[in-house]
């Protein structure tokens, strides 16, 4: 039998296959201790049957099979060598207290099918458990609420075992697993597993890249013989050593730098921990070590996708020990594939740094627990070019971290040494950047544009919320269409808003096998005492505009039309120019009305972790900039993957509700006035006469919320907050006639009431935030008055005269039944 099964991210990685294999045959045939890196087999004689067992190497169960280091790959496919003339069962293990969504049984039948189809009428499901408690009962009831694993079942015949790998004395489970095995080949007809050509050629390829590892092992030790040759002296011994680790994200790096300082230095959890460089410091054996942390970017997002925030941290860290770092350590995890994305991604990056960065850059293999008993020159022959190129473009210099053996010494001194062997290589010269820019002064400056934005958007919005007060629009249903790109994070922002799994989950991590969504799909649910409707649609690509049709049905599925368009952007992506475009003609299917219902949703909010949103959209170029403030009146918000952190969705739909009062209560629909039905003279009139109020209401708006925040450029945040009591108080009364009575904070001390609404409504070309350009034309001619050259509609003979105002008022009340309360 072939033992066969994947391994958890978090929490104990392990699924119980070397336990089980040691429980079924009586006896510690296979080491616990550590992974399982090759495929082992091991024999023996139990309840009157000769078993042989072969443990294989386990998989990540979230990660699809082309992300799966390539070794392992060979390894599962050559298993069935061990045991000729070929195996009569595969025991699939899985822990039985394991979730299981669609993406584990779609990594489960990727893995399995590089054997073959007919696999699957020799597997039996071995439910691994710690818990006696674990029955019949308890897994019917699991695999009810797991359909994916119901399918699964159902592939092997509802062939499935359940064995408590802690129970050792219990012979009673082990002779049932036998007696179903033995039921399972009865019906087999007695036929064992067929091995195929394929699964010899792998046994070929590891024994040839077996010696090509050791002629590696060779080449190395005699170039590093060589180098310290040359230089009779020997490696000179660096006092003071400054370091820089670059590399992905989940790249190990900050645990790296922590092995290296021998001290929990830097924070590392299951998250993005490192938003911005950090520096530490530590005297270790006798050398002063100077040690910088850096953001790490997506394997599989090319640098022109990177968020600026993050490209500018990396240029910034070779300045952050200077005059410069003897050594760039690029971190690469051995439990994950190097295939031909991750190395163009990752060159991509280092290229930030300029060509010369090579010459002062070793590769650190993380993760070294994954290698078990396989050396990491088997791993490099075996995963192909790409890694190959890498430890080449590198000098040859590469080294080998286990993050799980902090108080492994060897090697953290095995690792200076081949520092100081290639600092003199390069003659003891530091690495130079060879920008002449100062990256930290750039981000200076972009931090301070990023805290004048935090303060003008919290005042524009204190502002907002007094003067839509007296709307008072208190949604009890609210309906939400998701908008944006594949990949983006839409169908997870649904199940966050919802608190449910909704929506197919896109995951937010790298690597994972991703779903797509392929039609509108609608899901409702009782949210803070509201009934929200949120509608996923298909994504777009960022090159082509895809499913136009279906984006547009939306519309349909949420009728009578929705509140509010989340407009979904990743926030650990650039916002590109031709992002900008897609976006363009994704929402122009919808008309120029649709901005005024659309907010911007952030989702990766981790990636930030406690970092502002609004440093990362300084850094980003004017697109951005100008979609968020022109386009979306700084509506924005950010969503983290945090199903506990309620209070976001709260601030989001507070957002909604507020948005929704400013658009007076009113939904999106489409524009269509050849439907609309035939109205009379009088009624056209009241129409056109209410929607030039409409107007001016939203200028008086956009004016009073740019002159409020017109001053910030001079002011300090402390001023903002010393002041931020007296804006409330004067912000106007918006309510029939007293709309021309308010008051403003901005020039109170110059202008008397009757200059301020002047003020106020003195025309501005500028375009307002979200809800298009203002015009203040008037659509219609009255006798009784007629347009002045500011284009405002007020009495003919005194437009300054407070009176002649209140006419334009009371006009608009006699021709126009419908209050305009505000």
């Amino acid at each position: 039998m072939v033992m066969t099964g994947g391994r958890q991210l978090m929490g104990v990685e392990a699924s119980g296959k070397s336990s089980a294999g040691n429980i079924i045959l009586g006896r510690n045939a296979f080491d616990t201790s550590r992974r399982t890196a090759r495929s082992v087999q091991a024999t023996g004689d139990v309840h009157g049957r000769h078993l042989t067992v072969v443990d294989t190497p386990g998989w990540w169960w979230h990660y699809s099979v082309e992300i799966t280091p390539k070794f392992d790959r060979r390894e599962l496919i050559r298993s069935p060598t061990l045991c000729l003339p070929g195996p009569h069962a595969f025991l699939l293990v899985i822990p039985a207290d394991l979730a299981f969504p669609s993406v584990y049984r779609i990594t489960v039948e990727e893995q399995l099918k590089f054997l073959s189809k007919e696999v699957w009428r020799h597997i039996i499901v071995l439910f691994t458990s710690t818990e006696p408690a674990c029955d019949e009962s308890s897994l019917k009831s699991k695999i009810r609420k797991w359909p994916d694993l119901e399918q699964l079942l159902k592939r092997c015949h509802n062939r499935y075992h359940i064995l408590n790998i802690n129970n050792q004395s219990d012979n009673t489970q082990v002779i049932t697993l036998l007696e179903k095995i033995e039921k399972m080949v009865a019906q087999n007809n007695g036929h064992h597993f067929k091995i195929g050509r394929n699964i010899y050629v792998a046994d070929e390829r590891e024994k040839e890249n077996r010696e090509r590892a050791n002629q590696r092992v060779l080449a190395v030790k005699r170039q590093r013989a060589e180098l310290r040759a040359r230089f009779r002296d020997g490696p000179q011994h660096l006092t003071d050593v400054r370091i820089v680790i670059l590399g992905a994200a989940w790249a190990a790096r900050s645990s790296a730098g922590n092995i290296l300082l021998g001290e929990e230095a830097f924070n590392v959890d299951d998250s993005r921990t490192t938003v911005c460089c950090e520096v530490k410091h530590a005297e270790v054996y006798k050398r002063k070590l100077t040690v910088v942390d850096t953001p790490g970017w997506y394997c599989n997002v090319h640098v022109e996708s990177t968020s600026e925030l993050d490209k500018l941290e990396i240029r910034r860290s070779v300045c952050l020990c200077p005059p410069g770092p003897h050594v760039i350590i690029l971190t690469v995890p051995i439990a994950i594939t190097y295939d031909k994305t991750y190395n163009k991604v990752l060159e991509e990056h280092m290229d930030i740094l300029g060509k010369k960065v090579w010459n002062h850059t070793i590769v650190l293999f993380t993760r070294g627990d994954w290698l078990g008993d396989t050396s990491i020159e088997e791993r490099i022959e075996n995963e192909g070019k790409q890694l190959q190129w890498l430890i080449k473009k590198c000098g040859n210099r590469y080294h080998v971290f286990n993050c799980k053996q902090h108080t492994d010494n060897t090697q953290v001194l095995e690792l200076l040494a081949k520092i100081e062997e290639m600092v003199m290589e390069n003659n003891g010269c530091h690495y130079v950047p060879e920008t002449d820019s100062n990256p930290s002064t750039e981000l200076e400056l972009k931090m301070e544009t990023a805290k004048r934005k935090m303060m003008k958007v919290r005042r524009q919005r204190d502002i907002l919320q007094e003067l839509l007060k007296e709307r008072n629009y208190t949604l009890s249903d609210v309906r939400i269409v998701l908008l944006g790109g594949g990949r983006v994070g839409k169908s997870t922002s649904g199940n966050i808003i919802l608190q449910g799994h909704f929506f197919e989950k896109t995951p937010e991590e790298d690597f994972i096998i991703h779903t797509r969504t392929i039609q509108c799909v609608m899901k409702q649910g009782q949210i803070e005492g509201c009934q929200v409707s949120v509608v996923d649609t298909p994504g777009w690509s960022t090159s082509t505009l895809e499913n136009e049709n279906e984006i547009l049905h939306s519309l349909t599925v949420c009728s009578p039309g929705p509140h509010a368009f989340l407009l979904v952007l990743p926030v650990h992506e650039s916002f590109t120019k031709r992002s900008r475009q897609t976006v363009k003609d994704l929402m122009s299917l919808f008309g120029d009305n649709v901005w005024k219902h659309t907010i911007i949703l952030f989702t990766y909010g981790h990636w930030l972790r406690d970092r502002p949103v609004e440093e990362y959209i300084a850094c980003e170029e004017e697109a951005l900039q100008d979609l968020i403030e022109r386009k979306c009146g700084n509506r924005y918000h950010v969503l983290n993957n945090d199903w506990t952190n309620r209070l976001q969705v709260q601030s989001l739909l507070k957002m909604i509700e507020q948005m929704v009062a400013r658009n007076r209560g009113e939904y999106f629909t489409l524009e269509n006035k050849a439907s609309k039905p035939t109205t009379t003279e009088d009624q056209m009139f009241n129409e056109t006469l209410e929607e030039e109020w409409k107007k001016h209401e939203d200028e008086l708006i956009e004016r009073m919320l740019e002159a409020a925040t017109v001053d910030l450029n001079k002011e300090s945040e402390q001023l903002y907050h010393k002041r931020r009591g007296s804006i409330e108080c004067s912000i106007p009364n918006m309510s029939g006639d007293s709309l021309l009575d308010g008051t403003s904070s901005y020039g109170a001390d110059t202008l008397d009431p009757t200059d301020k609404v002047c003020q106020w409504l003195r025309p501005r070309h500028a375009a307002s935030s979200g809800h298009g350009t203002m015009s203040t034309t008037s659509s219609f001619q009255d006798p009784n008055r007629e347009c002045l050259k500011d284009d405002i509609p007020i009495h003919k003979h005194n437009p300054n005269d407070m009176d002649s105002l209140k006419y334009f008022n009371n006009t608009t009340e006699q021709k126009h039944t419908r209050s305009f309360s505000f």
